[in-house]
């Protein structure tokens, strides 16, 4: 009975030694740089930073680009190319259905219909590794369109949690 213990805990320990970055069936993982800058994002250390833009590159999620919170979810929509998947947290201030102010973060999985079908899938596979290694997000929004991406619909996201 020792040695079968010791076998498991050969097992366990062989496991525990494992990168244990969040991935997902494609292998991309998701850069330490891009998980400690949403952590930041999220408890508001990053002064005037409202969006945060991710994409794939290689084997790994990175960071594409911040963009200041006092842009309209309007005007940050004509950063969403019609090909181009991303990711993007956006900290995102709204009036709750009682008249309270209130703020969540939210993922915005980019995965336009026009993108090229390989894009789609890789981005749609990995969004999953993404939601597990950025903790702290309220509402996920899968957009394949600006229409699926507006300020009413993200509102509106919001208000039914």
């Amino acid at each position: 009975t020792s040695r079968s213990r010791g076998d498991k805990q050969t097992r366990k320990n062989s496991t525990e030694e494992e990168d244990t970055a969040p991935k997902m069936s494609t292998g991309i993982t998701v850069n330490d740089d891009v998980i400690t800058k949403f952590d930041n994002f999220k408890l508001k250390r990053l002064k005037g930073v409202g969006y945060i833009t991710m994409v794939i590159e290689g084997d790994e999620v990175v960071l594409e680009k911040e963009y200041p919170k006092t842009m309209s979810i309007a005007d940050f929509q004509k950063e969403l190319e019609p090909d181009q998947p991303k990711y993007v947290v956006i900290d995102f201030d709204y009036t709750t259905t009682d008249g309270r102010p209130a703020d969540k973060i939210i993922l915005v999985s980019w995965i336009p219909d026009t993108a090229k079908i390989k894009q789609k899938m890789k981005y749609s596979g990995t969004k999953e590794a993404v939601k597990s290694a950025l903790q702290g997000i309220a509402v996920n929004i899968n957009a394949t369109d600006h229409g699926e991406c507006t300020e009413a619909e993200i509102i509106a996201a919001c208000t039914r949690i």
